[in-house]
């Protein structure tokens, strides 16, 4: 239907409040025009009105475009976006999650935007044409309103299923976790913070633990909390009530201190490693997991791929439940559809067989081919939210915007196999090399040739080109065919930068992949980060520069001194693999002799303990793995024996220096055997 602005609103409003769907208004025009249409909308919408971006007007909660996080767990009946400044995908989406059914979004459009748009400003302003157009230019407004539901949904339901599976957890038999996963807005949080409350007052004395990737991540579970308990209170990252209590642990602590507790809930865990979340089942008997499968903070399919088939093995007896009603919004709203379609929040990747017709194809694909062909960009995206947790919609915007990224994909038989996001880093000015060496600038999206000055000294490197790979994924039904390391041997073949890097998160894993392919560890990070629970670490392929011999063996003489202080809780598998990957520096004068008869029952530890650091630091690489854990957290970590005695199956120091005794008796007489034949 084509009629006036002010004639549609009440209309629509009605429209919206009868279906408890949602609607997208795009207003175009002067700022007068728009200040106009503003307050027209602002009567007709009840609840909070919230404004993101542009500047503070009156009657809008205002908030920075980047903010929209801070909005989690909230609620809206109008949510204003203004595109005025900058867009920000990530916060836009949370802030969405934010508005009720009946309400509406209103996006203030800028006439900027109409000349000269990169490849993302033209995506999003063609999905923005979906939403009603409402310009200054046109008298009219086209509105189409999609078919009511047929029959209305108890949108609780799922919900209130969800919340007794939590209950049960704690109250059935052990060893029965419960899995919840869900899209943005069906209540998980919700449910996770009402099931808590209802058994903090059943049991005067429970003791919850909860743990997520950051303690924002829980917000909305002890916002509820407070709901719901509203004599309850908040000690930092504790809700007590009267005797009972829940408390926020980061998954690092939780995985070394083990603390004691009668249910453990792990929210958003599919950002956490796959190998703490298989610790923490062996270890904790009542859990829930919960993960969001599409959302702004990026997506849990590998969760559902790698964990669960894992933990179905392991605990038969586990329940898992999908929540797919809305709660804040109707099934089947517009809103939704459209958000998901813009930011390919659902595409899913298409079945692929194991391809052997046809060589596989290499080659770089360009912004323009992503803008142009939606499909191959939904596979590409998919592959990448498959492969890695943290891909968001900031990341599908910068693929379009950022220049300086590359996309190199490999495709056999129409078929796409696997992709690398590869990033253009250096060729740094010697003027910026020495103001970054001074402290006094840090350019943006120079990640590791700032590492290698800053960290290294390494100012040579930072005048090169540097090429280095953010993200490599290989279609899920390819996996371990050797594809991840033919697509990598190519992109290093066709790269023209001087040097080719990368940096991620240290699994034992990804560093065997990447040592196979011949890149070298030269920096580590000394906290863990954030997102994915590992310490980051920088990697650069073989090459003939004099600098890189040079972070090799600095990193070989840093990483047995990091381990006994900022890395004393690095992983003993991470710490085997970092170890083979060093350089054998030279170390001489070693009492191996002294060594033996320790490890015979003779001398004390502290008398030896520092050869034998140097003896486990100096063995050839094939002897890594035979270096035990516990050799590695008193060794090499100088953990406290109370420390190891806590989080392992001995009883105390004397069985860890058994362990380690027996540990070196065995290393020893391997290395006899191998110098006498």
């Amino acid at each position: 239907m084509m009629c006036a602005f002010s004639e549609v609103l009440s209309p629509l409003r009605s429209y919206l409040v009868q279906t408890f769907y949602r609607a997208g208004i795009v207003l175009r025009g002067t700022p007068e025009w728009i200040e106009g249409r503003l307050l027209q909308l602002k009567g007709h919408f009840d609840g909070r009105h919230i404004q993101l971006g542009g500047y503070p007007r009156e009657g809008y909660e205002w908030f920075d475009i980047k903010s929209g996080r801070r909005l989690l767990g909230q609620e809206c009946g109008l949510l204003l976006v203004d595109l005025s400044v900058e867009f920000d995908a990530d916060s836009f989406n949370a802030a969405l999650g934010t508005l009720q059914g009946g309400g509406i979004l209103v996006v203030v459009d800028v006439p900027e935007w109409r000349e000269n748009l990169n490849p993302a400003q033209q995506w999003l302003r063609r999905a923005l044409a979906q939403l009603i157009l409402v310009d200054e230019r046109q008298p009219s407004v086209k509105v189409d309103f999609p078919p009511q539901p047929a029959t209305r949904v108890d949108r609780f339901e799922q919900q209130e299923q969800a919340i007794a599976s939590i209950i049960h957890v704690v109250e059935g038999h052990r060893k029965r976790p419960f899995v919840l996963t869900a899209d943005r807005g069906r209540g998980k949080s919700s449910a996770l913070g009402i099931a808590a409350s209802v058994l903090m007052k059943r049991r005067s004395s429970i003791h919850i633990l909860v743990t997520a990737p950051a303690f924002s991540s829980v917000d909305p579970i002890f916002s509820h909390l407070q709901r719901m308990l509203p004599e309850g209170q908040l000690q930092g990252k504790i809700f007590v009530y009267q005797q009972a209590k829940l408390q926020f642990i980061a998954p690092d602590e939780l995985i070394y201190e083990r603390p004691g507790c009668d249910l453990l809930l792990i929210d958003e865990a599919a950002a956490i490693p796959i190998s703490m979340l298989t610790s923490l089942t062996h270890h904790y008997h009542r859990l829930v997991f919960s993960t969001t499968i599409h959302g702004y903070e990026g997506c849990g399919r590998g969760f559902t791929l790698k964990f669960l088939p894992w933990l179905k093995h392991n605990r038969p007896g586990l329940t898992h439940q999908t929540l797919s009603t809305p709660i804040r919004w109707a099934e089947g709203d517009p809103l939704e559809k459209w958000q998901y379609q813009t930011f390919l929040l659902d595409a899913e990747l298409p079945a692929i067989e194991d391809v052997q017709e046809g060589p596989v194809q290499y080659r770089h694909l360009t912004r323009d081919e992503l803008l142009n062909e939606p499909a191959m960009f939904a596979n590409l995206f998919s592959l990448l939210t498959h492969a890695h947790y943290q891909t968001t919609p900031n990341d599908l915007m910068g693929i379009l915007s950022d220049s300086n990224i590359t996309v190199f994909i490999a495709q056999r038989a129409h078929h796409l196999v696997g992709c690398i996001l590869a990033i253009q880093e250096g060729s740094l000015s010697p003027d910026a090399v020495e103001r970054i060496q001074r402290g006094q600038h840090r350019p943006k999206g120079h990640l590791v040739p700032i590492s290698l000055v800053n960290q290294l000294g390494l100012s040579d490197a930072a005048g090169l080109s540097c090429c280095r790979v953010m993200r490599i994924a290989i279609h899920p039904a390819l996996q371990g065919r050797g594809y991840g390391s033919a697509l990598l041997s190519e992109l290093t073949r066709q790269c023209p930068a001087d040097y080719i890097a990368t940096s991620f998160g240290a699994t034992s894993a990804l560093l065997q992949f990447w040592g196979n392919n011949d890149f070298h560890p030269v920096k580590i990070g000394s906290r863990r980060d954030q997102a994915s629970g590992s310490y980051s670490i920088v990697m650069i392929f073989r090459n003939s520069y004099s600098w890189f011999e040079s972070a090799r063996k600095q990193f070989s003489y840093y990483f047995p001194h990091a381990l006994k202080t900022e890395l004393t809780r690095l992983e003993p598998d991470v710490v085997r693999q970092l170890l083979k990957m060093s350089v054998n520096l030279p170390i001489t004068d070693i009492p191996v002799t002294l060594i033996r008869h320790y490890a015979q029952g003779g001398s004390n530890y502290e008398s030896v303990a520092v050869w034998i650091s140097l003896y486990l630091s100096s063995l050839p690489s094939e002897y890594i793995d035979m270096i035990d854990d516990l050799l590695i957290e008193k060794i090499l970590q100088n953990q406290a024996w109370s420390t190891i005695t806590a989080h392992s199956s001995v009883t105390g120091r004397k069985q860890i220096e058994q362990r380690v005794r027996d540990n070196l008796s065995s290393i020893i007489a391997s290395l006899q055997c191998k110098s006498e034949s």
